[in-house]
């Protein structure tokens, strides 16, 4: 039987202490100087129709301006949340729009020091922003639609026979933003989230002022203009071969939120509301195959370089923080290789949301724009969009045809996330495991 659907939302400042690291670059001249723009989190609680089957239609979308979390803040933030809320966990999302001005986490352990004790009260100011949005429900209407638009660029460029990070006009991309739009039962807006996929780069590693790039600004610009305490939320799409474009300065990056704040108002206006709103979740965790290490030769020489690397070219706070970080996993590289390690598996959990005619799905990790596109063409639902960096963050998830291009994405980033590379195969693995997903929220007659 169909239900009023409930809706809540909150947002609260998560700015960080100056002074803490910043993520995403390597090589910063030394900690944060100062506060450029707050960086927000929201949250989005959804209470429609159960799925035939489902004892439950509550969903709960969180979303921050952050680099991203790794898999046990993830597991910590949803237990709190839990506990404050009721709900469970596989019926909470958590994404990060990945800005580069963020300050560090424990997902780039080489790029950064985390202040753990502002990640400890973050953890916490989430689960209470969890509650205000529960709290807040009440009976709304739902929207989704798309809108052609676009901030970003491939950067995937082959340039004299080499891939290198440039930039690739021809490349693909996913030239549009997915709105979720939910207004009051009396038409009052209530919250607008919205994915779009591009890198959150537009300010460079020259950069150390705190700050949400373009897609806090978008954020804030959308709330300006609505006004009446509509939240907006940004889930970052699966940009991992996609940059903001162009880049370099606040003006710029105030003007892309600007353009991306233009289309989610355009879309949410066209979006049709409807009171009743089938709501479901799924999830399922894959064990993503990794490549083996290397030789033991091959690896000693890898060490052997990177030590060099660090004796020589830590010339600066950030580069000896992230020479010395590669040190650390060249050692942790070498070890598997002495012990014969095979068969090597990262754990990488798919989950999904139904609201409506529209399927949001998360993924943990940065995602080649090619997955959500091939998603997105899965005939189940009207519009299906990909939030990427969700859940956790495993590091680059090229396609399997990426491999053989190589490139940054490819050989280089891994060491970074201070693991192992995943292997070619996991584009197959995906894919799959998402349509088997998107099924199952698309039961007969619904």
């Amino acid at each position: 039987m169909s239900k009023q659907l409930l809706a809540g939302a909150a947002k609260i400042d998560i700015t960080p202490p100056v002074g803490v690291d910043l993520c995403g670059f390597g090589g910063r001249e030394g900690h944060s100087t100062g506060i450029h723009d707050p960086l927000m989190a929201g949250a989005l609680y959804l209470d429609g129709t159960p799925l035939p089957g489902s004892d439950s239609g509550q969903v709960l979308i969180i979303t921050c301006d952050l680099i991203g979390f790794d898999r046990a803040a993830v597991a910590e933030i949803r237990d709190l949340v839990t506990a404050s809320t009721g709900l469970p966990g596989n019926r909470v999302m958590v994404g990060c729009s990945h800005t580069h001005s963020g300050p560090a986490t424990h997902c780039l352990p080489t790029l950064g020091v985390p202040d753990d004790s502002y990640l400890a009260i973050l953890k916490r100011k989430l689960a209470g922003l969890a509650r205000m949005a529960v709290d807040g429900a009440r009976p709304c209407r739902l929207g989704t639609q798309r809108e052609p638009v676009s901030v970003g660029i491939n950067r995937r460029e082959m340039r004299q026979g080499a891939m290198v990070l440039g930039l690739n006009p021809e490349g693909t991309t996913a030239p549009y933003v997915d709105v979720v739009a939910v207004d009051t039962i009396e038409g009052e807006p209530l919250a607008r989230y919205f994915v779009h996929a591009a890198h959150a780069v537009t300010l460079g590693g020259d950069n150390l002022l705190i700050s949400g790039d373009w897609p806090g600004y978008a954020q804030r610009c959308l709330e300006r203009i609505y006004g009446n305490g509509c939240v907006a939320l940004f889930g970052q799409g699966c940009c991992g071969n996609i940059n903001s474009d162009p880049r370099g300065t606040f003006e710029v990056a105030e003007a892309q939120g600007r353009i991306m704040a233009g289309a989610v108002l355009k879309a949410a206006e066209y979006a049709t509301k409807e009171p009743e709103v089938l709501v479901g979740a799924v999830s399922e965790e894959l064990l993503l195959p990794c490549q083996d290490p290397p030789p033991l030769p091959e690896a000693e020489a890898i060490l052997a370089a990177a030590q060099a690397d660090a004796a020589t070219k830590g010339t600066n706070y950030g580069l000896k923080l992230m020479y010395d970080g590669l040190v650390d996993w060249a050692e942790r590289l070498l070890e598997l290789s002495r012990s014969g390690a095979t068969g090597l598996t990262t754990p990488f959990e798919l989950q999904v949301f139904r609201l409506g005619d529209f399927a949001l799905i998360a993924m943990p990790g940065e995602v080649f724009v090619e997955y959500a596109l091939q998603l997105d063409e899965t005939p189940l639902f009207r519009q299906t969009a990909t939030m990427a960096y969700a859940n956790g963050n495993i590091g680059y998830v090229p396609t399997a045809a990426a491999f053989p291009e190589g490139g940054y994405e490819v050989h280089s980033a891994i060491r970074f996330y201070g693991d192992t590379m995943i292997a070619p195969a996991c584009e197959q693995l995906i894919l799959a495991a998402g349509k088997r997903l998107l099924r199952q929220l698309r039961p007969a007659g619904t």
